[in-house]
C-alpha cells in the first residue's frame, strides 16, 4: 500500500485561490462584475492545466513551457491558451465555445461606460448561447429563464428574473471550470 502524498503548497494555495473566488462569484452585484470574477477563474485554471497538454519531459518543461506560460508569454490570454488546447484536442468544441463565449462577453462588459445588470437583455443572449446549458441536465434552466423573463415584469418576477440569471451564470462558470479540468485531464 503506498500513502497519498500530501497536496503539495501550490496545490493548496490553488484550491484557496479557486474557493475565494467562487465565493466572490457569489457576492458579486451585477453581471459585469460576475463576468469579470469568471474570466479570472476560466484563465486561472487554464495556465493551471495548460502544461498538462505537453511533453511531461523536464527539459521540454523548462526550456519551452515555462517560458511560454510567463505573464508576458504568448499563452497568458484565455483566447491563446484556449484555442491551443482545442487545437491539440485537449478539449471539446463545445467547451471551446463556451470558453470564447466568456471571453467575448469579458471584452463586451469592459468596453461598456456602464455596468451591465443581471436583467441586461445582452446577460440573456450570452446564457442563451452557453452550450453547456442547451443539453443535458441544465437545460431547465433555459425553460425557467425564459418563463420568466417572457411574463408579466412586476418587480417580485423581475427580482425572481435577475436571481435566476446570477445563479445560472454562477452555474455556466462552475460547470465550465469543471469540463475544462475533466477533458484535459482525462
Amino acid at each position: 500500500m503506498v500513502a497519498s502524498q500530501p497536496p503539495q503548497l501550490h496545490e493548496v494555495i490553488d484550491i484557496l485561490l479557486q474557493d475565494e473566488l467562487l465565493d466572490v462569484l457569489e457576492q458579486c452585484d451585477s453581471a459585469t462584475s460576475l463576468i469579470e470574477a469568471s474570466n479570472k477563474l476560466i484563465n486561472q485554471k487554464l495556465k493551471k492545466l495548460l502544461p498538462n497538454v505537453f511533453v511531461q519531459d523536464a527539459l521540454v518543461m523548462e526550456y519551452a513551457v515555462v517560458p511560454l506560460l510567463k505573464e508576458d508569454g504568448p499563452l497568458v490570454t484565455t483566447d491563446v491558451a484556449s484555442k491551443l488546447m482545442f487545437a491539440m484536442g485537449k478539449i471539446s468544441l463545445e467547451t471551446y465555445a463556451d470558453i470564447g463565449l466568456f471571453d467575448q462577453m469579458y471584452e463586451y462588459t469592459r468596453k461598456q461606460s456602464q455596468v451591465l445588470t443581471f436583467g441586461d437583455d445582452m446577460v440573456y443572449d450570452f446564457i442563451s448561447n452557453q452550450s453547456n446549458l442547451s443539453k443535458g441536465k441544465d437545460s431547465f434552466y433555459l425553460d425557467s429563464i425564459n418563463q420568466l423573463k417572457f411574463s408579466s415584469f412586476d418587480s417580485f418576477t423581475q427580482t425572481r428574473y435577475e436571481s435566476l440569471i446570477k445563479t445560472v451564470l454562477k452555474l455556466c462558470c462552475e460547470n465550465l471550470l469543471e469540463s475544462i479540468e475533466k477533458e484535459i485531464l482525462g
